[in-house]
């Protein structure tokens, strides 16, 4: 089933990610918003109420001022018979009635609102008799006295009440501003956790497609061919996906082309080669007639070259069968030194006359595994170990046992791999670019059959550093505990 792109998913990659900015930047921009437009609003009632608050705290102090100039001026007045002040007395009058008047604007509360009253009318009264047009004597003018002492007392009061008003206000505007920050906060809480979960939530819908393509390409870099999962992301993103499908299934019929070339190539090459054989066979028997010496070294010359090209259509077979995954392995118990002595007669003439020393070192004795594919990994391994290794060099063989992982270990003096080689040394048809100028030219496919055997019972093998060795060959995989079990082979 081919991929398709979802309903809840953009056309487009990048409009996927401008959405994603945008639905995040939205709660963001309107918390900032609301934030700032809240802030304007404490700002100016705290401008109104600063500027209403110096208001008040003057004129309230202004009108006990007024009361004296107004006593003042009436004395001067009354008491001097001065003509010529009868505007300033009328003057004291009217400023301090202005001055209740602009005040009664500002003080809303009932308590100072009462006092204005009380001292506007003792204002009135008084001036009612001391208004200009006749002068009082002194014993009239001083029978006063107690009228102007509630008045004094009363602009006290006044401004007493003043202050009290302007308080009362202050702590409105800590309130308000509390409440504001207050609001911010809970504004700042309900964000964040909201920014994460739509975070979280395009964050998944942008790395899903990219994890599934991620996934694709690295089941196609382990040579899986088998079909892709179906991949839900917006369209480009889908038909990236196809791409890589249609490259998989390129991949997968040129695998194909290749595996039964290997198989045609191989089986037409071990007929003639039989016959070869065969032939050869009869010549060193002598059934052809006796041979002279320069006779028999040609002969064993090709004797030799007629098992080395056996053993290279060998692996082709052996590696054309891994790959069409087909075969069913046993599991028994192995003594990987008897195992081991058997693939090293194998390979003895090679190791006399290359004068190699052989260390063995087996902690792990005994191992889980078919005995088939165990030669053929160990015959594979100690035949390139003995075709690198220098003239008297020597071969470490080294198994180990650790948290239920077989570990071995065939290390060499030879020249050893380059870091660049050594992830590709595995693959297929792969040879190192430091081969001995005197070795047959290899198939280049022992070390990628090893691996496939590995794979077949969960291990791995990769090139390790094992001072004072050039090279050290690392197999690991699963020490079985149950004999007699059986797996699939690929």
């Amino acid at each position: 089933m081919s991929p398709a792109a979802y309903p809840y998913y953009p056309h487009s990659f990048t409009m996927l990610v401008i959405l994603a900015m945008g639905v995040l930047i939205l709660p963001l921009a309107s918390g900032l918003i609301g934030t700032v437009h809240r802030l304007e609003g404490v700002i100016d009632t705290q401008r109104e109420i600063m500027g209403n608050s110096l208001t008040i705290t003057r004129d309230t102090r202004e009108v006990i001022d007024d009361v004296i100039q107004l006593q003042r001026t009436a004395g001067q007045y009354h008491l001097l018979r001065d003509k010529g002040l009868a505007g300033s007395l009328r003057s004291s009058y009217r400023d301090l009635h202005q001055r209740l008047t602009e005040l009664g604007v500002l003080l809303t509360a009932p308590s100072p609102q009462a006092t204005l009253q009380a001292v506007g009318q003792l204002n009135d009264g008084l001036y009612l008799k001391l208004r200009p047009g006749r002068f009082l004597d002194s014993e009239t003018f001083n029978s006063l006295k107690p009228e102007f002492d509630a008045l004094h007392r009363t602009a006290r009061v006044l401004q007493t009440s003043g202050d009290n008003f302007v308080q009362i206000h202050l702590r409105v505007l800590e309130d308000e501003m509390r409440a504001a920050r207050r609001r911010l906060q809970l504004l700042t809480f309900a964000l964040i956790p909201l920014t994460l979960v739509l975070a979280a939530i395009f964050s998944g819908m942008i790395n899903r497609p990219i994890r599934q393509l991620k996934a694709a390409i690295q089941q196609l870099r382990r040579g899986d061919l088998r079909a892709l999962p179906n991949l839900t992301g917006p369209q480009d993103i889908v038909e990236l996906h196809n791409e890589i499908d249609w490259l998989r299934q390129q991949l997968g019929e040129i695998e194909a082309q290749k595996n039964q070339f290997l198989r045609h190539v191989s089986h037409e090459l071990k007929t003639p080669l039989a016959s070869l054989r065969e032939g050869v066979g009869l010549l060193a028997e002598r059934v052809a007639g006796p041979l002279t010496e320069r006779q028999r070294s040609v002969v064993e010359i090709m004797d030799h070259s007629s098992r080395e090209l056996q053993h290279r259509i060998e692996d082709l077979i052996r590696y054309s069968g891994m790959m069409r995954e087909v075969g069913v392995s046993t599991i028994t118990s192995l003594n990987l030194s008897e195992v081991l002595n058997t693939v090293l007669s194998r390979h003895r003439l090679a190791i006399e006359a290359h004068h190699l020393q052989i260390d063995v070192q087996l902690s792990a004795p005994t191992v889980y595994g078919d005995r088939e594919q165990m030669e053929t990994m160990l015959d594979n391994l100690l035949s390139n170990a003995v075709k690198f290794s220098p003239v008297n060099g020597c071969v470490l063989i080294r198994s180990s046992l650790i948290s239920d992982i077989v570990h071995l270990q065939i290390c060499d003096q030879g020249p050893g791999i380059p870091a660049a080689e050594r992830t590709r040394i595995f693959d297929a048809f792969v040879q190192g670019a430091h081969q001995p100028a005197s070795a047959v030219k290899g198939s280049g496919l022992g070390l990628s059959i090893v691996r496939e055997i590995l794979r077949t019972m969960g291990g791995r093998i990769e090139v390790g550093d094992l001072p004072p060795w050039a090279v050290c060959i690392n197999l690991q995989w699963p020490a079985h505990s149950a004999p007699d079990a059986e797996y699939d082979a690929l």
